[in-house]
Order: structure tokens, then C-alpha cells, then sequence
């Protein structure tokens, strides 16, 4: 069988897609999968760490640009759709799935007027405007949020969950049977990221926030700090040289592949709201003060994080000008009342979650999908 799964630029759109690969290969070891994406994007820097098969295309975001670049966008999309058409010649695919995004866009319409199945992940609680095209032209939609089928009018949706990489969702299942103990220890484990290519104003309001913390908590703290690589060396310096504050102890680094060794390790998450860290941290059961990047499209990163933080969940801060105050109210706030700790995460195991990649995986593959692991 041969399946194409199209999309990537962010860790966000292509971590998910990478999650259904690895439960595509582990059901079918003769499956043959390859990806489409761009030389700019995550999916160029990852198909080795994963061993996939990368076909790239140049294609251009549309949304918030100007009428030139909406034109270049367009110009692109027609070039590239002849390579894609070409793709789908050479390969024959059975299947193609899209990430969501732009780059999913064009192999997604080129596999519908070729009358190949396919289906599109959308992360997000609501559409962004390339899977609102798809929908239009009844591309099956795997959606994250039981919400987001209030906001599509065709096509068919599936409620599956956003699915996470093959290794955190196993570590969640070995944490689940563990119960957390929120009061034998005083010290309070804070795990600081701001998505794969980390968040300047996070790490500038973190950094403001510990200066401006009273001895009595920040000698009681741990931090573990992933900066992403533009702040990386900034990040360090702070933390290495500067005297005034006594941290209980730190850890930077720019990126990591093992993020699920910080979730484990921290007591609450400091990070931005994202689907793909929002579907980490419910099926993690870990606590969260989420801040949505403000310029996302469609402000979809702050009604992904309504979506939980209505129930309990977490907690949301504005990226703004008084951002590391929030900061410094919440955490200390959950320094010193652990039960709102421990009811954040007992509102997150109410949550059912299941395996999402094993589910899409299972459509893809027409086999019984309802044999994944449920926590």
C-alpha cells in the first residue's frame, strides 16, 4: 500500500503526522510512506531522526499577506500542483493525508481530482482557511476538538484526538498508572518551552518573572528551560550570571528530542497553547499556564487553550506588556496552594484520551482502529 502524507513547516502540523507514520509502519511494515513537504519547513530537518522519505514542493503561505505575495502564493501552488500530479503518477498512492496548513493544501485538491482517498488532521478547534477549502471539496476531516464540528458545514469529521509521537504516548501510558504526589515536596518543577522553535516574549517574561521573585520561592523552584535557538546563549547567560537571584536549580538547553523526560520531571508547565502541546499535556495529565501566541491565525492558539482552561485545567496568561507579572502571580499562587495543583490534574484525568494516531492509522489502513491503548 502506498500513502502520502503532505504537510509539515511546524512541529505543530508535522509531530502529529510523524505520530501516525510510526502507527502506520508498526500495522503494516510493507506500507509504503512517503512524505510531501517544503525545504524550509520541520519535515527538512527531521526526515532523518525519523528515516522518512521527503518530496519537496514550493509552495507560500496565503493568509495575512499582501496582494503581490497572495498573487506569488497562487503562482506557486499551480507550479507545484504539476509536481504533485507528477508524484501521484509515479506513486499510485491509496491514501493521502494532509497536516493542515498551507503545504497540505495543494496534494490535498490534486488527490481529490484525482479520485484518491485522503483526509486532512485539523489540530485546532476551529478550521484555519486551508482546511476550510478542503472541507468544501468533502475531504474527511480528523478533528482534535469534539467543538470543531460545529464549525464545519461539509464534508465528513471524525473525532479522533491530535495525535502524539509513538514515545510520549507510551511514556503516558507507564505514567499513568503512577499517582502524583502534590504535597512531599517542596520544591516546585517548572518546565519553560515555547513550541519546537521556542518563544522570545515567553523567555524574556520568565526571565523578568525569576528577577523579580522573593528568595523564599525562587530558592524553592527548579526550572527546566528549553529557549529555543535564537535566545539559547541570552537564556544562559542569565541564569549563569546573574547573582541577585538564587534559583533551587536550572536547567537551559535550545531543543530537545526527549521532551517527555521534562514533563516527567516538572510539576507544571509554562508554554504556549498550541493543539500539539495541548494534546501532550492532557494525555500527560500535567498542569499548565498556557500562553497563546497572540498573532496565530484566526487567534486559534487562545480558543485551543479556552477549550481546556474552561474545565479546569489550566491556567491562561495574555502575552503582553504585564505578561511576567501574570506569571509571577500564578506560579507563586501555585506554589503556595498545592490543592489547586492537584485539582488541575485531577480535572485532566476526567479527560478520556486514546490513541489518535492509532485510530487515523487504522482508517488509512481499513483495519480495526479500535484496538489502541486508552488511558
Amino acid at each position: 500500500m502506498n500513502i502520502v502524507i503532505a504537510g509539515g513547516g511546524t512541529g505543530g502540523h508535522m509531530f502529529p503526522g510523524i505520530a501516525v507514520y510510526e502507527k502506520l509502519k508498526a500495522l503494516d511494515e510493507k506500507a509504503d510512506v512517503y512524505f510531501i513537504g517544503t525545504e524550509r519547513g520541520i519535515e527538512n530537518k527531521v526526515k532523518d531522526v525519523y528515516g522518512f522519505r521527503l518530496l519537496t514542493i514550493n509552495v507560500t503561505g496565503f493568509s495575512g499577506k499582501n496582494f503581490m505575495n497572495k498573487l506569488k502564493s497562487l503562482k506557486n501552488a499551480l507550479y507545484a500542483a504539476k509536481d504533485v500530479n507528477a508524484v501521484y503518477k509515479r506513486l499510485k498512492p491509496d491514501y493521502v493525508l494532509g497536516l493542515g496548513g498551507y503545504i497540505s493544501l495543494v496534494p490535498l485538491i490534486v488527490a481529490r481530482l484525482r479520485k484518491i482517498n485522503c483526509g486532512v488532521m485539523e489540530q485546532n478547534v476551529e478550521q484555519g482557511l486551508s482546511n476550510k477549502i478542503l472541507a468544501l471539496f468533502g475531504t474527511t476531516v480528523f478533528a482534535s476538538f469534539e467543538e470543531t464540528k460545529r464549525h464545519i458545514r461539509s464534508g465528513r469529521v471524525i473525532t479522533t484526538g491530535n495525535p502524539v509521537r509513538e514515545k510520549i504516548f507510551k511514556f503516558a501510558v507507564s505514567e499513568s498508572e503512577k499517582e502524583k504526589n502534590f504535597y512531599g515536596d517542596k520544591n516546585l518543577k517548572i518546565f519553560v518551552f515555547g513550541g519546537s522553535q521556542g518563544a522570545s516574549s515567553v523567555n524574556k517574561a520568565v526571565l523578568k518573572m525569576l528577577s523579580e521573585m522573593d528568595d523564599s520561592l525562587s530558592r524553592n523552584i527548579t526550572i527546566y528551560h528549553q529557549t529555543g535557538l535564537r535566545d539559547a546563549e541570552t537564556v544562559k547567560d542569565f541564569y549563569k550570571n546573574n547573582s541577585k537571584i538564587k534559583i533551587g536549580g536550572y536547567e537551559v538547553f535550545p531543543f530537545t528530542d526527549n521532551i517527555e523526560d521534562y514533563y516527567g520531571l516538572s510539576d507544571i508547565v509554562i508554554s504556549r497553547a498550541g493543539a500539539g502541546t495541548i494534546s501532550e499535556l492532557v494525555l500527560l495529565r500535567k498542569p499548565a499556564v498556557l500562553v497563546p501566541y497572540p498573532h496565530a491565525a484566526g487567534n486559534h492558539q487562545e480558543k485551543n487553550a479556552l477549550a481546556f482552561s474552561e474545565s479546569g485545567c489550566f491556567e491562561i496568561a495574555k502575552d503582553d506588556e504585564n505578561l511576567s507579572n501574570e506569571l509571577l502571580q500564578k506560579i507563586s499562587k501555585i506554589f503556595y496552594n498545592r490543592d489547586l495543583l492537584k485539582s488541575m490534574y485531577n480535572n485532566l484525568k476526567k479527560i478520556e484520551v486514546k490513541d489518535s494516531a492509532a485510530e487515523i492509522a487504522g482508517i488509512i489502513l481499513n483495519k480495526d482502529n479500535d484496538k489502541g491503548e486508552k488511558l
